[in-house]
């Protein structure tokens, strides 16, 4: 099926036809006067060969403007695809590398548990790629995204605070750095698992505002237990705050388990067994996660230009004795090409072809062009202008550019409007199957985020109950004491007054 680009350029072929068939009125009339003033028998030998010659040039020329109208309106029969996402599943390790780490309420120590359990962790990735984060006073990528976990698993064990160039807890700077990676690699969808034997309450806020913006999950394994214990630092003993106090590090599980599970995320705490790590596998299997989507767009190619291959000959019939003035021009034409494919000379292409040249030697800047607002859109998103990507697919209300617009919205973060996008793309074209994969994957984060929202709401309302309770018989106790304290002072008096 042909489809038509620019349709508005078919409109010059109105006044082409109107021009022919003026013309051909005119000529006829023109005929009818000749034929009033000469015989017949006789204009057969007055009316020159040359003349009759040149009555093929307004047919020659009608037929040249009308394939050229149609070049104008660029008619298409083939698609080109412009993939976007990865095939496969992706995660970050995040990894505290803090000194609260040496705290040996974890026997030896968090930080040798935590190189452990994380070597038990890679044994479960085995599809997908997965990265490896560190964060102290700076986050730093230790591995980038890869599917080799040897790598990985050789690095871990060197890992300690005392090799990170700046001391501190940054855990704002170690899940940016998370969530460059991810998007860097064109991931739609992602998990970053957090290492941590906790985070300061001052940083929950700002975290929240970071993970709101994009749809990674976080999930959360804490290396501590909640009674905390002194940091033992090598060689010098333990730490110590400004005031001369040890520093006793405590995990707060209620406060971590709320943050995962506000986020899409798990959470787990460090046990002997296997159940922790467990808590920690994939979800779902590399096939069923969000796969490569054949298309950001379908693109339709202007075959416009290869009718301006039937225009040369044209050309040449009507310039005639001029036709040596075409000469370079058709050896250029016919020039033999380097490559084995037939590919056309780049003063042939139009500005939309070189765009797409541009986007599929990935200089998506050069891809940006006023024609095409569906491969402008395509070269935004691949350059993570989501924003100005969802303007421009905006224009598209099509089945596919309805889909690139949740595709756009999900990178935002704005995961209600882009639910609603993938489902009005299905219901133009019910058999879409990459918009009914990615509804299905957002509805069911938002689901596990909601249902673990809503655990985690429940035990904190439990644990206010209980610390409530606490203190009604604290305050039970504290009466009790004071009661008892009047009686020994009643006593002491009477006692006084038997002395003397």
């Amino acid at each position: 099926m042909i489809e038509f680009i620019r349709p508005h350029f078919l409109w010059l072929l109105l006044p082409v036809s109107l021009l022919f068939v003026a013309y051909i009125l005119l000529s006829r009339s023109k005929r009818l006067k000749s034929e009033q003033l000469i015989a017949p028998h006789l204009a057969q030998f007055m009316v020159s060969t040359e003349h009759k010659k040149n009555r093929l040039s307004p047919w020659l020329l009608s037929f040249f403007l009308i394939i050229g109208c149609i070049a104008l309106a660029g008619p298409s029969w083939q698609k080109e695809k412009i993939p976007v996402f990865k095939a496969s599943d992706a995660r970050i390790v995040l990894m505290d590398m803090s000194l609260s780490m040496y705290s040996q309420d974890i026997k030896p120590n968090r930080l040798t548990q935590a190189r452990f359990k994380i070597l038990d962790m890679l044994t479960q990735f085995s599809e997908g790629e997965t990265a490896l984060v560190a964060y102290s006073g700076d986050a730093f990528t230790i591995s980038p995204l890869s599917s080799d976990s040897t790598t990985l698993a050789n690095l871990i064990p060197s890992l300690s605070p005392d090799i990170m160039p700046s001391k501190g807890s940054n855990v704002l700077a170690g899940v940016t750095r998370s969530i460059d990676l991810l998007k860097n690699a064109d991931y739609l969808h992602g998990e970053i698992i957090l290492v941590t034997d906790g985070i300061d309450r001052e940083d929950i806020a700002d975290l929240r505002d970071i993970l709101s913006k994009h749809t990674y999950s976080l999930s959360i394994y804490a290396v501590a237990t909640e009674s905390g214990a002194p940091i033992q630092l090598p060689d010098v003993g333990f730490l110590k705050d400004n005031t001369g106090q040890i520093v006793i590090p405590k995990a707060n599980y209620a406060q971590l388990k709320n943050l995962a599970a506000s986020y899409g995320g798990r959470f787990a705490y460090f046990t002997a067994g296997e159940e922790d790590i467990n808590t920690f596998k994939p979800r779902v299997k590399n096939d069923d996660a969000l796969n490569e989507s054949d298309q950001l767009s379908e693109q339709l190619l202007d075959g416009g230009v290869y009718l301006t291959l039937l225009l040369i000959p044209l050309l040449l019939l009507l310039m005639r004795e001029r036709v040596i003035l075409l000469v370079p021009l058709c050896i250029v034409a016919i020039a033999p090409q380097p490559s084995a494919a037939f590919e056309l000379p780049d003063w042939l292409k139009n500005k939309q072809q070189k765009a797409l040249d541009a986007y599929q030697a990935k200089d998506y800047n050069s891809a940006i062009t006023d024609d095409n607002a569906q491969l402008s859109g395509a070269a935004y998103y691949q350059t993570q202008q989501y924003e100005k990507a969802l303007d421009a697919f905006s224009n598209d209300n099509s089945a596919t550019g309805l889909y690139n617009q949740g595709n756009a919205l999900a990178q935002l973060g704005r995961v209600d409007e882009a639910i609603d996008k993938y489902e009005q793309a299905l219901d133009k074209k019910p058999d879409f199957e990459q918009a009914q994969h990615n509804l299905n994957l957002l509805k069911q984060q938002q689901g596990d985020g909601d249902q673990q929202q809503g655990e985690g709401d429940q035990q904190q309302g439990e644990g206010d109950q209980q610390q409530g309770a606490g203190d009604q018989q604290q305050g039970e106790g504290d009466q009790q004491q004071g009661e008892g304290d009047q009686q020994q002072g009643e006593g002491d008096q009477q006692q006084g007054e038997g002395d003397q």
